[in-house]
């Protein structure tokens, strides 16, 4: 893992303590129609150092491509103070530059692979040092191939939902300052709203049952479409843990940014991406889907909500009960980094 500046578990509760929030500095919080979203106070650095110290410290992973990058170009844009992780140091540098050409802003990369344990161990323990205001943990894969890693861990589960774990619950334990809110912001999918729409779907994955978190961990030579489903519904189940439990000033709000054609869909059968180029004029925007990442991170929603697109919803029961997340926090306890 590299690191670079270009030149230039937890106890459930069943809400969130709002009366620790303390008014530190600019509010992003905008209220959404019909739901009562969390107003977050953003803290405003003291270091003489930091030139954009008014500002969220943002932290995207998987900001160098799709629904990352065009949430990064955004934030750049209003003067955030952004790092971007990834694999591919050259589509980082395309960012980097678009931000330095388009808004005179230079973001940081850190180059990682989130599918190795190994490299996810690194990269959280330096960001959990480097006290973030919002984390987008965005990064993802869809029927990567090999289906199981260089380290025999499931990919998709590995890159979607263990990095994910690992690196907010290293965040949260790092925390040098209750005082100073943080929020995180988790990429789902639509999934989520459909997966109990017919009997089917329990059958195949109840997140209730701790022995099904357990058999979606087992590596194969395939990783396929079920696997990216359940991930799904895991980080919307720990964007639930974490907006459940006491944490003063951490707020966590899941988000389907929308119907995207992007990157990671090269490697689905050439049936399916065919289907999906079809239906491109109705799917959502990448501009939008960044727009949407960016709602999210700027409008914590309460526990049990979600957005889908730019709405606030309900979450399936299923993803936030608590024998859900008892299931998903007993199964997924073991991945915290414990140095």
């Amino acid at each position: 893992m590299t690191s670079f500046v270009p030149s230039s578990r937890l106890l459930l509760l069943p809400l969130l303590r709002s009366s620790h929030r303390a008014v530190l500095g600019e509010k992003w919080a905008v209220p959404i129609r019909g739901i009562k979203t969390t107003t977050t106070a953003w803290f405003v650095s003291s270091d003489p150092k930091s030139h954009r110290s008014a500002m969220p410290r943002v932290l995207i992973t998987g900001g160098t491509d799709g629904i990352g990058r065009e949430a990064a170009l955004k934030l750049a844009a209003e003067n955030h103070e952004i790092t971007i992780s990834g694999r591919d140091s050259k589509k980082a540098k395309d960012v980097i530059e678009q931000c330095q050409a388009k808004f005179n802003n230079t973001p940081r990369f850190i180059q990682t692979d989130l599918s190795l344990e190994n490299e996810v161990i690194k990269f959280a323990n330096q960001v959990a040092d480097e006290q973030y205001d919002v984390c987008i943990l965005n990064a993802g894969v869809m029927n990567p191939k090999p289906g199981r890693t260089r380290e025999d861990r499931e990919a998709t589960m590995m890159t979607n939902l263990i990095s994910s774990y690992m690196i907010a619950h290293k965040i949260i334990d790092k925390r040098s300052d209750e005082q100073r809110p943080l929020h995180f912001v988790f990429s789902t999918s639509i999934l989520v709203k459909f997966h109990n729409a017919t009997p089917l779907g329990l059958r195949f994955f109840n997140p209730q049952k701790v022995s099904d978190w357990q058999k979606s961990l087992i590596p194969s030579d395939v990783s396929g479409a079920g696997k990216y489903a359940i991930s799904k519904i895991g980080l919307a189940t720990l964007s639930s843990s974490i907006s459940l439990a006491n944490i003063p000033n951490v707020t966590s709000t899941s988000v389907h940014p929308g119907t995207v054609y992007t990157n990671i869909m090269s490697n689905l059968p050439a049936r399916q991406q065919l289907y999906i180029k079809l239906a491109r004029p109705f799917c959502t925007s990448l501009s939008d889907a960044g727009a949407n990442l960016v709602r999210a991170a700027k409008n914590p929603l309460p526990a049990g909500k979600f957005y889908q697109a730019d709405k606030a919803a309900k979450l399936p029961n299923f993803v936030y009960s608590e024998s859900s997340i008892a299931a998903f926090e007993e199964v997924f306890e073991q991945f915290k980094i414990r140095n």
